[in-house]
C-alpha cells in the first residue's frame, strides 16, 4: 500500500513538471525513406520576428525552436514552431530581444508522416536597425537620399516604385536618376542592413510630382469591359488636359478620338482583346503614351 501511494505520487509530479515546461516536440522518424537534409533554408532577423524561407520545390519544412539563452533551466527542450509549405515564408513572431534560439529544421512527407535528418542552426534575435537621421527629396529629376552617420548601418537598399535604384552611402548625399517616367507618385523605400545582412526598418516616402509640369500621360487608367463595350476612365487632372486615345490594330496605331474629360466608350466589333494607348496633350504638346488592354 504504502509502494503504491509513492508510485501515485511520482507519477503526479512528473505529470505537473512536464506541464510546467510545456510541451515538447521531439519528433521520431520511422524511416528517413532517404529524404533529403534541407539544404534550401533562408532565414534573417527582421522587425516582426526570425522570417524562415523554405526554398525546396517538394517537401514540407518542419520547424521547431529552443531558447538557448534559458540555458539548462529550458527542460521543455524544442518545441514546434511550424509547418513550411515549399517555395513559403513564415515569421516566428514568439522570439524575445537579445535571446539566442536553435531552430531544428526537417523535411517532412505527409503521406506517411515521415521526417528527413535535422539540420540545427543558431540565431540570436535582436531589434532590428533603422536609420536616425535619413531624408528623401526630389531635385532635378533625381531621387537624392541623405544619409547620417552610424555605426549600425552597414548598408542602405534604395528603391521607388518597387523598382531597385541602387545603395545609398552612410554621411553622404546620394541621388539616383532611373526615376520612373510615367509615374506622378512616387513611393521611395530605403533598407537598412546590418553587417550581418538582416533587414533593419524600412524609411518610405511619398513624393508628388506635377503631372502637368512634366508632361505626364494620364495616371490610374482602369478598364472596365462587359461584352463588346467597353469603358476607359483615369485620374483627374486639374491643369485642363485633353487626351488622344489610340487603338492599336496588327502593331500599328492609329487615333480614335480626342477627349476632353477622363472619360472614353468603345464598342469592340467582336470578342477579341483591344489595344488602347493614351497620352495626356498640354498647350499642343502630347505626352508619353501609356497602354491598357481590353480583353473579355
Amino acid at each position: 500500500m504504502k509502494l503504491n501511494k509513492i508510485f501515485i505520487f511520482l507519477f503526479v509530479l512528473i505529470v505537473l513538471s512536464i506541464s510546467a515546461c510545456g510541451l515538447k516536440s521531439d519528433v521520431v522518424p520511422k524511416s528517413t525513406l532517404n529524404i533529403p537534409y534541407p539544404e534550401n533554408i533562408d532565414y534573417a532577423v527582421n522587425s516582426q520576428g526570425v522570417s524562415i524561407y523554405n526554398g525546396s520545390d517538394n517537401y514540407t519544412l518542419f520547424v521547431e525552436r529552443a531558447d538557448e539563452s534559458i540555458g539548462f533551466v529550458n527542460l521543455s527542450g524544442y518545441k514546434r514552431v511550424a509547418l513550411i509549405n515549399p517555395k513559403q515564408v513564415y515569421v516566428d513572431t514568439e522570439v524575445v530581444n537579445n535571446r539566442i534560439y536553435k531552430y531544428r529544421f526537417r523535411h517532412f512527407y505527409g503521406r506517411i508522416n515521415t521526417y528527413s535528418p535535422a539540420v540545427v542552426r543558431t540565431i540570436k534575435y535582436y531589434s532590428p536597425i533603422k536609420h536616425n537621421i535619413i531624408r528623401a527629396t526630389y531635385e532635378n529629376s533625381k531621387i537624392c537620399i541623405y544619409l547620417g552617420l552610424s555605426d549600425l548601418v552597414y548598408n542602405t537598399e534604395v528603391s521607388v516604385n518597387g523598382n531597385k535604384l541602387g545603395n545609398a552611402k552612410n554621411g553622404l548625399k546620394t541621388c539616383f536618376d532611373k526615376v520612373p517616367e510615367l509615374s506622378a507618385t512616387l513611393e521611395v523605400m530605403a533598407i537598412p542592413y546590418d553587417k550581418d545582412n538582416n533587414t533593419g526598418i524600412p524609411y518610405i516616402k511619398t513624393i508628388q510630382r506635377n503631372s502637368a509640369k512634366l508632361n505626364l500621360p494620364p495616371q490610374n487608367i482602369q478598364v472596365r469591359r462587359t461584352g463588346n463595350d467597353i469603358v476607359l476612365t483615369w485620374d483627374k487632372d486639374d491643369n485642363k488636359a485633353v487626351y488622344n486615345v489610340y487603338i492599336v490594330k496588327n502593331g500599328r496605331e492609329q487615333l480614335y478620338k480626342q477627349v476632353d474629360v477622363e472619360f472614353v466608350r468603345y464598342t469592340a466589333s467582336n470578342n477579341d482583346c483591344v489595344e488602347f494607348k493614351i497620352a495626356s496633350v498640354r498647350k499642343g504638346k502630347v505626352s508619353k503614351k501609356v497602354s491598357a488592354s481590353a480583353c473579355k
